[in-house]
C-alpha cells in the first residue's frame, strides 16, 4: 500500500519522503518495535522500477526520497554546499509510528516536531500507534500524566482518511470475525458492517448494519449485531 501511494504522489509531480522511525530510548534500553525491524532497508532495497529504461526511471532519489521522524528528517528547498538546487519533500509518509515502554522512548515528541516542520504539507501516517506508554515500572508521576495528556492531544489532531478493521469477540482471538469497521475516504462515514454465513457453507456477506460521522463504540456495534 506504501509502494501505491508513493507512486500517485509522484506522478502527481509530488516530492514523497517515506520515514521509519529509528531506535528509541536511552542506554541498554534503546531499541526499535519489533514490526518496524527491517522495514526502513526493505522499503530502500524494494523494486521500485526507477532505473534506466524502467517504468518509473529516476523516480527514487529525485522525487521519492527515504528517512526517519524527527524534524531533521524535513528537506526544505535550499541551495547545498557544492551550490546544487536542493528542492523540498512535499509530502510525508511515515509508516506504523508507535512509542514504545518508557518515558524516553515515546515517539510522539519528535513527530510533532517533525510535523510542525513540515508546516503546511500533508504528513500521512500508515497503520499509527500514538498511545502513549507507561514507563516500565507502569508508573507516572503528575508531571508525566499532564504531558501525556497533552501527547493525547496532539495523536487526536490526526484526520483519519481510511480505516479497515475486522471486529472479534472481545480478547486477544482473532476468531471468528463478527464483522468490520471502514472509512472508506474523507468524506464518507464510519460504517460497521456485520458478518453474515451464507446456508450451507455458501460464503460469507458483510451488512451495513452502523453508520456515523464518528467511529462507533464498541457497546453500540454489538447492540447493533444484537438487532
Amino acid at each position: 500500500m506504501t509502494r501505491t501511494i508513493a507512486i500517485k504522489l509522484v506522478e502527481q509531480n509530488l516530492r514523497v519522503r517515506i520515514c521509519v522511525q529509528g531506535s528509541m530510548g536511552v542506554g541498554i534500553f534503546t531499541g526499535l518495535p519489533k514490526q518496524l525491524n527491517g522495514v526502513s532497508k526493505l522499503l530502500q532495497m524494494m523494486d521500485w522500477q526507477s532505473e534506466v529504461g524502467e517504468e518509473n526511471e529516476g523516480m527514487v532519489g529525485k522525487y521519492l526520497n527515504f528517512g526517519g521522524i524527527g524534524k531533521e528528517h524535513v528537506v526544505n528547498a535550499h541551495t547545498a554546499e557544492d551550490g546544487t538546487k536542493v528542492e523540498q519533500d512535499d509530502v510525508f509518509i511515515i509508516i506504523a509510528p508507535q512509542s514504545m515502554v518508557g518515558v524516553d522512548s515515546s515517539i510522539i515528541p519528535a513527530l510533532s516536531e517533525m510535523v510542525e516542520a513540515a508546516g503546511d504539507r500533508p504528513v500521512i501516517l500508515i497503520n499509527p500507534d500514538l498511545t502513549d506508554k507507561v514507563s516500565s515500572q507502569g508508573q507516572q508521576n503528575a508531571a508525566n500524566r499532564l504531558t501525556c495528556l497533552r501527547l493525547a492531544d496532539f495523536a487526536n489532531s490526526f484526520d483519519p482518511i481510511f480505516h479497515f478493521q475486522n471486529i472479534y469477540v472481545s480478547g486477544t482471538s482473532y476468531f471468528p470475525i463478527l464483522g468490520a469497521m471502514t472509512k472508506l475516504s474523507p468524506l464518507e462515514p464510519w460504517i460497521a458492517h456485520q458478518r453474515r454465513d451464507f446456508v450451507d457453507n455458501g460464503g460469507e456477506v458483510y451488512i451495513p448494519v452502523l453508520a456515523g460521522e464518528e467511529m462507533p463504540k464498541g457497546e453500540d456495534v454489538l447492540k447493533a449485531f444484537e438487532g
